[in-house]
């Protein structure tokens, strides 16, 4: 069942980490503190491993970047420090593939790591280690940084321009739900959603930090945590939590398709389309076309 859980997350952070290349490197940038140009080149390793049970384990993700610089993102949703060997695993897999040979060494490079953890308490470690000890008693120290999400306000992840890790900012209020929901709950829980997480997705996309389809994903994988989290919870049907984020997604689709239908109108006129012809495949008017033609030029 844990395990089931944790998939839940993962599979969250693998469809973040594949949103468009400026949310994913203003993710980097921050998680790493690096300065890549918005517009590098980011091709995905996805290391697979087969457990004994021949279950597949892929990780969250393993990125090269401008085809030299690798980081490695994995998310944890427990303080469990084991998740380090699994790290160091897919690390070492990775840099096997691009071994280099210099005289009689073979040099491997892992990639950068981060281990985010989604919840974290007093106990939960600013970085985890793994000490490899050979039987002639050298060691080699693995040491991996962590960040801990909920110790970061909403603003903090605004500035950072780590807008992608928003939904999962859900699991905010969880353990205060968890003891016993209550109708303050279900207003907190409005709050943050529609004046903290919606908000600050819609502010980020204005700005350019995120595309319009980067915010319609991110506004989808909001509602699928919210129905996993806190969609079973009476009170919360009753309060009409969910009623609000319903009705948001079905503006942000309309949005989206409003904006990609634009966008098919501006490329029919650049290639030099009937208005006819354009007002029959998008279905706007000729007043909107023409608004459109009189822009373009």
């Amino acid at each position: 069942m844990a395990e089931n859980i944790n998939q839940i997350y993962d599979k969250t952070m693998k469809r973040i980490l594949t949103l468009s290349n400026t949310a994913v490197i203003n993710l980097i940038n921050a998680l790493f503190e690096k300065s890549l140009a918005l517009d590098s080149e980011i091709i995905y390793n996805w290391t697979e491993s087969i457990k004994d049970n021949l279950d597949r384990i892929i990780a969250d993700a393993i990125l090269t970047v401008n085809s030299k610089d690798k980081f490695h993102i994995e998310c944890q949703i427990d303080n469990d420090a084991t998740i380090v060997i699994r790290v160091f695993e897919y690390g070492f897999q990775e840099a096997l593939k691009y071994k280099v040979a210099e005289g009689d060494k073979i040099i491997l490079t892992l990639p950068q790591a981060k281990i985010i953890y989604l919840e974290s308490g007093r106990n939960t470690p600013s970085e985890v280690s793994l000490i490899i000890r050979t039987a002639d008693k050298n060691e080699f120290a693995y040491t991996v940084p962590t960040m801990k999400l909920l110790d970061y306000s909403i603003e903090e992840l605004n500035k950072q321009r780590m807008v992608i890790l928003m939904p999962l900012y859900l699991l905010k209020l969880r353990n205060d739900i968890s003891k016993g929901a209550t109708a303050k709950n279900a207003s907190e829980l409005k709050e943050l959603m529609n004046n903290g997480i919606i908000k600050s997705i819609e502010e980020n996309q204005r700005v350019g930090n995120i595309s319009s389809g980067d915010c319609h994903v991110l506004i989808g994988l909001l509602e699928k945590l919210y129905k996993h989290l806190y969609g079973n919870i009476e009170l919360f049907k009753e309060e009409g939590v969910a009623n609000m984020l319903a009705e948001k997604l079905v503006l942000d689709f309309e949005v989206a398709r409003e904006e990609k239908t634009l966008e098919i109108a501006k490329e029919m006129l650049r290639d030099g389309a009937p208005i006819e012809n354009i007002m029959k495949w998008t279905k706007l008017s000729a007043d909107a076309i023409h608004k459109l033609q009189m822009k373009a030029n």
